[in-house]
């Protein structure tokens, strides 16, 4: 099954492709959609920036978490 889990709200695009080599991608954001997201998970968000097969980028919720060692 696949987890993935997406931020609403916000979205990454590849850049112009006549955009200067240090623009990695250009990032779009709805603010009362993020707004609400956010609210709704945490004030503690990490995300991922990703390019799918078809080579456009997107932004993917980080869910990693370490795991715990009989130490923790």
């Amino acid at each position: 099954m696949d987890n993935t889990k997406f931020p609403q709200g916000i979205r990454a695009y590849k850049p112009h492709e006549k955009a200067p080599s240090f623009v990695k991608a250009n990032i779009s954001i709805k603010r009362e959609e993020l707004q609400e997201w956010m609210d709704q998970h945490g004030s503690d968000i990490k995300l991922q920036l990703k390019e799918a097969k078809t080579g456009n980028f997107y932004l993917e919720i980080d869910t990693y978490q370490k795991p715990s060692g009989p130490n923790d």
